[in-house]
């Protein structure tokens, strides 16, 4: 974020207020959004950054401020999520090897050396990282995706494997 300017007494006050009120329930909403409560408090954290810079804009009372806040953590939560740089954007999916090598042994037979050819390049991504030992939330991360959209594309491969193998 942007330096801001400094507030006044009466801005900082009221934010002070605002935060008393409002900063357990924020964290507790953020939370329901990134699942994780570092990450939450990381983004309740960013949106007071942005309330302050727009105090001046908050009309409402301080009891009823919680919707403006609101507005602004989840905001924030999107803009935590969303890829910096266009070159952060993985482009190609089939080169997944990264922090840990899979290990160099060859395949018992020759039917798994196939089995990651018979997925589609994300579904092959997701399970070579999930090899590697990677949570899904931090595969979510690698690969500039959501957690569900990982879950689903694991699940959507081992699917694809089962009905290989069944027939």
């Amino acid at each position: 974020m942007n330096a801001t300017l400094p507030l006044t007494g009466e801005a900082s006050a009221r934010l002070e207020t605002l935060f008393r009120l409002h900063h357990s329930h924020l964290v507790a909403f953020a939370e329901t959004r990134t699942r994780d409560h570092a990450t939450a408090e990381d983004v309740v954290s960013e949106a007071w950054l942005r309330a302050a810079a727009s105090l001046h804009q908050l009309r409402a009372d301080d009891q009823r401020a919680y919707g403006w806040l609101r507005a602004i953590v989840v905001r924030a939560a999107v803009d935590h999520y969303r890829p910096r740089r266009a070159d952060e954007r993985p482009a190609d999916f089939t080169d997944a090897v990264t922090a840990r090598a899979l290990p160099a042994s060859a395949p018992a037979d020759e039917s798994e050396g196939l089995a990651l050819t018979l997925l589609t390049a994300a579904q092959a991504v997701v399970i070579k990282l999930k090899a590697q030992g990677l949570s899904d939330l931090r595969i979510a991360h690698r690969i500039g995706r959501s957690e569900t959209a990982v879950w689903k594309r694991k699940h959507a491969a081992a699917r694809r494997l089962r009905l290989q193998m069944a027939g």
